[in-house]
Formats: C-alpha cells, structure tokens, sequence
C-alpha cells in the first residue's frame, strides 16, 4: 500500500512540476519562496507551502542536470 502512495505521490510532483515549467511560472515560485522564507511572522502553512517549491525546484535542478 506505500507503494502505491508513492508512486502516486510521485505521479502527482511530476505532473504539478510539468505545469509549472510549461507555464513559466518557476522563476514566480523562486521569488515566492524567498518572501516566504524571509517573512519572520510566518505560518504553518507558509512551511509548508516553502517545502513544496523547495522540492518543486530541486525536481527542476535534477531534471535539468540529466538533459
């Protein structure tokens, strides 16, 4: 059963990260996880909010490098 939620974890980080790159939008995602990491007052869900485009961007960084 792990499995086949990572897997489908998986499927859905690769396909939210297609959308992204095909709309140009990582370069917003960069500054967005900079305000949000610069913000003292921050939420929870501004945390969690920063670990998805940490992992979005480190997905763009490892794709990239294997092209």
């Amino acid at each position: 059963m792990s499995s086949d939620y990572l897997k489908k974890d998986i499927e859905r980080v690769d396909k939210k990260f297609k959308e992204l790159k095909n709309k140009g939008e990582l370069e917003a995602i960069e500054k967005k996880l900079d305000s949000l990491e610069d913000n003292p007052s921050s939420s929870s869900m501004d945390e969690i909010w920063v670990q998805i485009y940490r992992d979005v961007l480190d997905l763009k960084k490892k794709k990239e490098n294997k092209d």
